[in-house]
């Protein structure tokens, strides 16, 4: 109904009552009356002074999310995309960082209209209990008056915080969930109560709690969620082979990192007469997870499963996500199989069937990739001919992937050793060996099998997609590649092999981490969409995520579509097909949530690692210059600022090339160059680093130190 109703007001040109809009649909009033009332909630339909109803562009008006700068200036981003708008504040009403509004765009300004939806109603704090003396000096001990007010972790939150309600519990200079009771107005502060202590300040386990719970990840389950969960069964029962195809005899296996609880896709592999048939089994999690419970709607709020060092926020109750939906070794466990008859790297036919399978082993990436160094002793014997078979198969897929353009960023991932205290002793960054690409060429080509199909019978779907890059944002990359020496013409719309070309080119240049970082920030971020717009980065016409239904809400959501294809539940998918869209939105946007919050702990760690290495000299590279100085990247994935206000001359930004230029001196500084710096000063809860820029390394300074390069 939403859509038919947008497409009408499209067609109008003008606002109409909803009784004319009823009229035009031949649709029940009040249905379009309710459907109105979602759009206005979602910033897709305005109501105007008259009563009438329009898009919102056709009044003068935009929909936006909030964001705020560090000085604490709100900036509304556009829903439909464009530049981000500084926000007028009129009225007693105040944002707060990811509300829905409505603005009047005034060129790269706009009017606060409305706030339709906030973005948040807890946010993580430190705790401050005060002990005051009121006016006039108190007469006793017990007419001190106390004081209790919070800091939100989140900087952005710019306004002042004042508790109420119990604070019996709770102690100063801790870190606490806050509930807001009343949102912050005209001279107002916020008033919150707490919810729940996450640690004390200091504390990076609670830090890590707190990135959790401001990203919208609930780090304790709800009552409902944990009754569901007590309920579920140990096992596989009977009742629910039925239907299911029997692979329990086919030789499948799952190979994961070494720390993996949650084991929800396994591989399996046979020789043809003209090359391989691949079996990917993917954990049927749908089975246990029925839409509606309150299961399923924790997981959909939460859209992912979130990974911070020391602390995993799963998507799903531990006794799925561990258990009865993880393929543990030596289990009976319920799967969605699909069989790819593979020739030349290419699929040339699949089956897609619900299954029981039997997982005959848990190998870990480190005992493959042993195996493949020589060790034959490293994994059991009925799986070792298997894994070399997978590992052709594996550079067969690969070799025609690259042959199609697809582009490979190559990028090493930090890991960070913890103490029993969760503080990081070691930075590491594992560069991915031959058994991690297998998998990850595997899972590749049963994505796409999967949406190909999904496209080819028209079945309502969530497909993962990444649009074609702005010709813009390409040529900021060329004017980086022509500073580096690296001579390329990309052009306003390369095919991605133009890209993974040049990727290539740069691979053994000192600033190839600044390249892939270039290219990374020209690209559009990859989504979810319910229509298959193609995935420009995979140069695939059809692409979808299929293989991790435990730890993502749109797997989940492709393998309920799938199944009511199996079945030949055709109502199912017709119910379902309106939904498609706002799941796809809603999942990109946790997404994104995601993605923050991973960032924002791993800079969090990093910096905690580098405050114990305070005035300790690194070689590094300078990875980006800004207008305010030098970011020096190191071998270990650390990264900090060295300010312009430090260095040992007067220096113009040049924002075209990227440079910084000292007038009297004539010293450059650009991206890829190597550097000398010394850690001086840390901000571990900011996850910010600052180096000072030293002279180069002498010849007779042979002392190795962590993080050179």
């Amino acid at each position: 109904m939403k859509e038919r109703i947008l497409e009408a007001l499209a067609g109008f040109g003008g606002a109409r009552t909803v009784r004319q809009i009823a009229e035009a649909l031949s649709a029940p009033q009040d249905e379009v009356e309710a459907a109105l009332g979602a759009l206005e909630t979602e910033g897709r339909a305005v109501e105007t002074r008259k009563g009438g109803w329009a898009l919102p562009e056709a009044v003068g008006l935009a929909a936006a999310t909030i964001a705020f700068q560090r000085n604490g200036t709100p900036l509304a981003q556009p829903v439909s995309g464009g530049p981000a708008l500084t926000v007028a504040v009129s009225g007693a009403a105040r944002c707060m960082p990811g509300d829905l509004v409505m603005v009047r765009p005034q060129g790269d300004r706009c009017q606060l209209k409305t706030i339709l939806r906030r973005g948040r109603d807890t946010f993580p704090a430190y705790v401050r209990i005060e002990r005051k003396q009121p006016r006039g000096g108190p007469r006793t001990r017990a007419e001190l008056k106390t004081v209790a007010s919070a800091v939100p972790c989140d900087t952005r939150i710019p306004y002042e915080v004042v508790l109420t309600g119990d604070l019996s519990y709770v102690r100063n200079d801790q870190i606490a969930l806050l509930k807001i009771e009343r949102y912050p107005e005209m001279n107002r502060p916020i008033y919150a109560s707490v919810v729940r202590v996450l640690g004390n300040e200091g504390s990076l386990p609670a830090l890590m709690r707190a990135v959790a719970e401001n990203q919208g990840f609930a780090t304790e389950p709800e009552e409902a969620v944990t009754l569901e969960a007590d309920a579920m069964p140990d096992g596989v029962g009977p009742d629910d082979l039925a239907g299911r195809e029997d692979l329990r005899g086919v030789l499948a296996f799952t190979i994961d990192g070494a720390t993996a609880k949650d084991f929800d896709d396994a591989v399996s592999i046979e020789r043809t007469e003209r090359g391989w048939r691949l079996g990917v089994h993917i954990a049927d999690v749908s089975h246990y997870v029925t839409p509606g419970s309150a299961i399923d709607e924790d997981a959909y709020r939460r859209g992912t499963s979130l990974y911070l060092p020391g602390l995993t926020v799963p998507m799903l109750p531990e006794c799925l996500s561990n258990n009865l939906c993880s393929l543990m070794p030596d289990m009976d466990r319920l799967a969605l199989s699909l069989t790819m008859d593979v020739e030349h790297g290419s699929v040339v036919d699949h089956r897609l069937v619900k299954s029981v399978i039997h997982s005959h082993a848990r190998l870990t990436y480190a005992q493959v990739n042993r195996l493949f160094g020589g060790d034959d002793s490293a994994v059991p014997d009925a799986v070792r001919q298997a894994l070399l078979d997978m590992r052709d198969l594996s550079h067969a897929l690969r070799a025609r992937r690259q042959a199609r353009g697809s582009i490979d960023f190559e990028i090493d991932e930090p890991e960070f050793v913890l103490n029993e205290k969760g503080e990081p002793t070691e930075i590491l960054l594992e560069p991915r060996g031959e058994a991690e690409r297998i998998i990850e060429d595997f899972m590749l080509a049963a994505n796409e099998t999967v949406a190909a199909l999904a496209r080819d019978t028209e079945l309502p779907f969530v497909y993962r997609v990444h649009e074609a890059p702005d010709a813009d944002r390409l040529h900021e990359v060329e004017v980086l590649l022509d500073s580096l020496g690296l001579y390329a013409r990309i052009g306003p719309k390369p095919h991605p092999g133009v890209l993974q070309a040049i990727l290539a080119q740069a691979k053994d240049h000192p600033a190839r981490d600044v390249v892939r970082r270039s290219m990374l920030r020209a690209l559009k971020k990859a989504r979810y969409d319910n229509r298959p717009l193609g995935h420009y980065a995979l140069a695939l016409q059809d692409y979808c995520h299929f293989t991790s239904p435990i730890r993502r809400y749109p797997d989940l959501t492709v393998h309920r579509m799938l199944k009511t294809l199996i079945e030949g539940r055709v109502d199912g998918a017709a119910r379902m097909a309106g939904r498609m869209a706002d799941i796809a939105a809603d999942c990109s946007e946790r997404e994104s949530a995601a993605v923050n919050g991973e960032r924002q702990a791993d800079n969090i760690m990093t910096a905690a690692w580098m405050s114990t290495q305070i005035g300790r000299k690194f070689d590094g590279v300078v990875t980006s210059v800004t207008g305010w100085g030098l970011y020096v990247g190191l071998a270990n994935g650390a990264e900090g600022l060295v300010h312009i206000s430090t260095l040992d001359d007067y220096y113009e930004y040049d924002a075209v090339r990227r440079r910084l230029f000292g007038t009297a001196t004539g010293t450059v500084f650009k991206p890829g160059d190597r550097v000398r710096v010394r850690a001086v000063q840390v901000s571990v809860p900011l996850g910010e680093i600052n180096f000072e820029l030293l002279p180069p390394r002498q010849d007779e300074e042979a002392e190795a130190e962590p993080g050179a390069t």
